[in-house]
């Protein structure tokens, strides 16, 4: 590769490093303006961590980061409205664990189900170019996702 070549990529390597999660927090804050789900980015990142089996307020802090006393609030706001519950660990008979119940799983899929058709809508105006791209990006984002987790 030439020098100003690779100049070139680097340079775009540093835009799109910036870009994405600039732009992924963008989509999730215009979709949650939107949502008749009244729920913030957080909670929503708490249901999606719960609907994979209950965890500890000590997981779900550390998965969410944010400290112990703020995930407390929180699962008490959620608990408040029903969607998750405390249950004893059955592994530790003085820790409790997390978990989803139906409410919570519904009010979630509702969630999934009102984000996808907003983004569905406004992507159904893209041109068939623009669409693969995407279906491409999303692949990559996944594999880089798979690498940075391991």
């Amino acid at each position: 590769m030439e020098p100003a070549s690779v100049d070139r990529r680097s340079s775009q390597l540093d835009d799109i490093a910036e870009a994405l999660p600039q732009r992924s927090a963008a989509l999730s804050r215009l979709f949650l303006t939107r949502s008749s789900v009244c729920v913030s980015r957080t909670e929503v990142g708490v249901l999606r961590n719960l609907r994979e089996g209950p965890r500890r307020i000590t997981e779900l802090a550390a998965e969410e980061r944010v400290t112990q006393p703020a995930i407390t609030l929180l699962v008490n706001r959620l608990a408040e409205r029903d969607w998750v519950k405390r249950v004893p660990d059955p592994s530790d008979g003085r820790a409790v664990l997390v978990s989803l119940t139906p409410v919570g799983e519904e009010a979630f899929e509702q969630l999934r189900a009102e984000y996808r058709a907003l983004l569905h809508e406004e992507m159904a105006t893209l041109d068939d170019t623009e669409v693969e791209t995407l279906a491409a990006a999303v692949k990559i984002l996944d594999l880089l996702i798979e690498r940075l987790s391991r």
